[in-house]
């Protein structure tokens, strides 16, 4: 009795079909999925680009006599050591406004609130995006004579936080352009 060599059992394997198939499913998820992401990203990046906040911010530091007097004791506090800085007393309430270009041209705008003791600070690392957000509060030490942050967070714009006060630096910086 001669024995027939088989071949091996496959069980239950996937045939070319299926696995074609199932790419076909992958892809078109990820076109569905990723395309508008990515449009959106990219609209965000044209609408930061079409603004002129930060040039303008750039040019009021840059046409500052230098780091004020006033804004020594953010330095620490606000990673503004080594930056050319303007600070902007308050207008109207308590809220002042520091403008800063840090040594790598990056552009931090500050609003510190004095009465309420509150601190939000933007950081844009060119000015062609969106800045990140920074908040919480800033205390007053008498000794070293100077800010320091407390209990502070970081806004990845699912608070409304940095963009809030991104339309109160706009508003703010047109009026002082006048």
């Amino acid at each position: 009795m001669g024995l027939r060599r088989r071949g091996p059992d496959l069980g239950d394997a996937v045939s070319f079909e299926s696995v074609l198939t199932i790419f076909t499913v992958l892809l078109v998820l990820r076109m569905v999925f990723l395309v508008p992401m990515v449009n959106l990203d990219k609209a965000k990046t044209e609408s930061a680009r079409r603004d002129r906040t930060w040039d303008l911010t750039v040019q009021r530091v840059a046409s500052s006599t230098g780091t004020s007097d006033e804004a020594a004791p953010y330095a620490v506090a606000m990673g503004l050591t080594q930056a050319r800085t303007r600070i902007s007393p308050p207008s109207r309430g308590t809220a002042v406004w520091i403008e800063s270009v840090l040594s790598d041209s990056s552009l931090v705008v500050v609003r510190h609130d004095k009465g309420a003791g509150t601190y939000v600070r933007l950081h844009a690392q060119s000015r062609s995006e969106l800045p990140s957000c920074q908040y919480g509060r800033l205390e007053w030490s008498a000794p070293d004579r100077q800010w320091f942050t407390v209990a502070d967070s970081v806004d990845y714009g699912d608070r409304g936080v940095g963009q809030g006060v991104l339309r109160e630096y706009h508003r703010w910086l047109e009026g002082a352009n006048r």
